[in-house]
């Protein structure tokens, strides 16, 4: 039930208009997800799964393949256009028509039923009310379903997508490295991605769950996962930069075990799995 690199190129690369950097921006994404969504969905019993945020639709339509018996349901407005994903998802659609991909967002959809996974990855940062995204989420599960959420953790001063540490707050960030922001914005196509993004960390996430008396739990071991994924994956290793050499070579000399560890650094990335 795994699945692999090339498996996805001969089955995907055409629809990529032959940009070989957008496809393995995505399919890296892909393989990572489907590897932590598929062995939740081995172990649990798992019927009916949402993802929010499904971008092109590739990972439920994997997902689906290889787990046949499951109903996977993606959503994804589509709203800010970010990396075209709705120009794959709609050639994916005239591909498989068992695909169900709702075009709209987690506050305007309908479901009469209920799920027992819902999922997102790398979404949450760009959600514009994220208590309420988990509130909602939390009413469309079945009872001890799970909501599992995988985003940047921002307690940790560095942000992941233009490449750049943190500097105190996020105007201040913006206001030196404007140059940057702004370049990535434009070779991207992804104009205001900086200013949308909700710099929210674990801690205040936690205040949150506390204070609804939400049952959590966040993975202490999804970083050691993510080095793995940048000592294997090259596409990604090469994405990450100067972030993904440091990371491995500081797990290497231990220093991660001083960092995290004994002076309590927040991790910079999470993975969150919230139980209804």
């Amino acid at each position: 039930m795994s699945i692999e690199y090339e498996s996805l190129k001969k089955k995907y690369f055409e629809l990529f208009d032959g940009k070989l950097e957008y496809f393995d921006f995505i399919i890296t994404d892909v393989l990572f997800a489907y590897k932590e969504i598929s062995e939740i969905i081995k172990k649990q019993e798992i019927k009916r799964v949402l993802e929010v945020g499904c971008g092109t639709g590739i990972l439920i339509r994997e997902l689906k393949e290889n787990f046949k018996d499951v109903d996977f349901t993606g959503l994804d407005p589509n709203q800010s256009g970010f990396h075209h994903y709705e120009k794959i998802s709609e050639k994916i659609l005239k591909l498989d028509k068992s695909i169900n991909i709702n075009k709209c967002s987690i506050e305007n959809f309908n479901f009469k039923g209920k799920y027992d996974l819902i999922f997102s990855f790398n979404v949450f940062e760009h959600v514009d009310n994220q208590d309420e995204y988990i509130l909602r989420t939390m009413s469309l599960l079945e009872n001890k379903g799970l909501n599992i959420i995988f985003a940047p953790n921002y307690d940790f001063p560095y942000e992941p997508h233009f490449l750049i540490p943190i500097l105190l707050n996020k105007k201040l960030t913006k206001k030196i490295f404007r140059k940057r922001i702004e370049n990535y914005e434009s070779k991207n196509n992804e104009k205001g991605l900086w200013d949308a993004l909700k710099f929210t960390g674990k801690s205040s996430i936690k205040k949150f769950l506390n204070k609804k008396n939400i049952d959590f739990e966040f993975d202490q071991e999804i970083y050691d996962r993510m080095i793995k994924r940048a000592e294997e994956d090259k596409f990604f290793y090469k994405r990450q930069g100067l972030a993904a050499k440091l990371a491995i070579f500081g797990k290497k000399i231990y220093l991660d075990k001083l960092i995290f560890n004994f002076l309590k650094i927040p991790h910079p990335y999470f993975k969150l799995t919230i139980t209804k």
